[in-house]
């Protein structure tokens, strides 16, 4: 959820303004990846099971988490920028996950004010999204 959020956020940058599809979700999701794996130095193995609920706690795997949220402002200051991602999720996401998105980043706002480490903070802020509804979750 958060990477959806992530990629919403750079697609504001571009000036586009209609909704996206999952498939351009997706597609710019690619494009995150490759910029934050490297620099996290973080396998594929670690990172890819998060589609499916499996968050490995380690560090490599929670920075490779912030860079991807930093990258879309989803987080300032080490917290989850709340109104921005609330925006983003009107303006952007698909009408079918649209609702469930807004109500899973309410449900997760708080989270971030129990870590001080910007690492943290973004990997149980989108362990958090994930575990309020699966159904909607993308992680690149």
């Amino acid at each position: 959820m958060s990477v959806i959020i992530a990629v919403v956020k750079i697609l504001v940058v571009l000036n586009i303004c209609n909704a996206m599809t999952m498939k351009q979700i997706k597609s710019t999701g690619k494009m995150m990846r490759k910029t934050c794996q490297p620099k996290n130095n973080v396998a594929d193995e670690k990172i890819d099971p998060m589609i499916k609920g499996v968050f490995i706690e380690e560090k490599e795997v929670m920075c490779y988490v912030a860079c991807i949220m930093k990258m879309a402002n989803a987080v300032k200051n080490g917290k989850l920028n709340y109104e921005a991602a609330m925006k983003q999720a009107d303006l952007l996401l698909p009408e079918e996950i649209k609702e469930p998105a807004k109500e899973a980043i309410t449900a997760c706002k708080k989270i971030t004010d129990s870590y001080k480490d910007v690492c943290e903070a973004s990997f149980y802020v989108t362990k958090c999204i994930y575990n309020h509804n699966p159904s909607i979750f993308y992680f690149p």
